[in-house]
């Protein structure tokens, strides 16, 4: 299934620039940027493991950047997204908040609180996060933040409110298959299935197709009668996700009582 976010890439955040240094002395300043190279190397290192899934020895690595000087906004961010991953909401609402503290107008930080307050259904104060770092004029990733923004909409039920969401992402973002495939979800639900095949043709052609990709592009091919599609689709399916074969059988019949 896709996960939250969204990959795990659309919620990583973009690494903070070093702190300031103050300039008492040279060798002061000295061991004080020593001790922000330090940091920065097991920072570097605990985006690595969070990456692969190496939740633990991430959570060491950020424990260790943290013992080489002052607590630092890039730090508690990455930490809350390990703790998010592990379902650890408390501890990363935690670290989210004191990122905050530190850097409350970093958008990715903002876009990152939103969805953690959407997962845990405090829908309307999510939306307000993802307002504000859409309001920053520097956010390199906009279209991350409509998505989630979308994609939180939609767990709150408001359907054409998240349509309208991903519709912006794509605007901004138009190779964006995380909304080509939402809207495809929604397409195919509205009974819409030529809308719903020409998003999910996006989302295929790209690098990023899912398993559950290819089952929603299969269930749109077999509503539109399309046999010869369906089964290429079948074909393409197993051959990129071998075992795949076992759920086919389910998948249609499940497209048939929709």
């Amino acid at each position: 299934m896709r996960k939250l976010s969204v990959t795990l890439s659309s919620l990583l955040l973009t690494l903070l620039g070093c702190a300031h240094v103050p300039a008492e002395s040279p060798r002061v300043s000295g061991q004080l940027a020593d001790a922000q190279r330090r940091a920065d190397i097991r920072l570097q290192l605990a985006s690595a493991y969070f990456a692969e899934g190496q939740y633990a020895t991430a959570l060491v690595e950020l424990d260790q950047a943290e013992l080489t000087g002052e607590r630092r906004a890039d730090v508690l961010g990455l930490r809350a997204l390990v703790l998010m991953q592990q379902g650890e909401v408390p501890g990363a609402t935690r670290n989210l908040k004191q990122a905050l503290q530190i850097e409350p107008e970093h958008p990715g930080l903002l876009n990152n609180m939103g969805w953690l307050l959407c997962e845990t259904g405090r829908y309307d104060e999510g939306q307000t996060y993802f307002r504000r770092a859409l309001a920053i004029r520097s956010y390199p990733t906009p279209a991350r933040a409509l998505f989630n923004a979308g994609r939180c909409s939609l767990r709150a039920g408001r359907h054409a409110e998240a349509t309208e969401f991903f519709r912006q992402a794509l605007s901004v973002d138009p190779a964006l298959s995380g909304a080509h495939a939402s809207l495809a979800r929604l397409a195919f639900e509205s009974g819409d299935y030529a809308r719903a095949k020409a998003h999910m043709l996006r989302v295929l052609t790209s690098d990023q197709a899912a398993k559950d990709d290819y089952q929603m592009a299969i269930a749109i091919e077999r509503k539109l009668g399309d046999r010869m599609a369906e089964q290429s689709l079948t074909q393409q399916w197993k051959k990129r996700f071998p075992g795949a074969e076992r759920d086919v059988g389910a998948l249609l019949n499940e497209a048939d009582e929709q």
